[in-house]
């Protein structure tokens, strides 16, 4: 979840700073946000018993 937040953050930051023109910010924060969802679900699905 560390990672999804982090992501969020990022994207909040350049938009309020103005950095939207630049796609690298915009698919770092994306990208952060995408793989922190898919390792929650990963982990979430390896811990359950059944």
């Amino acid at each position: 979840m560390a990672l999804v937040l982090a992501g969020a953050l990022l994207l909040i930051v350049s938009y309020l700073t103005g950095w939207t023109s630049s796609n690298i910010v915009l698919i770092g924060g994306f990208l952060l946000v995408f793989v922190g969802v898919v390792l929650h679900v990963i982990l979430t699905k390896s811990a359950e018993k059944y």
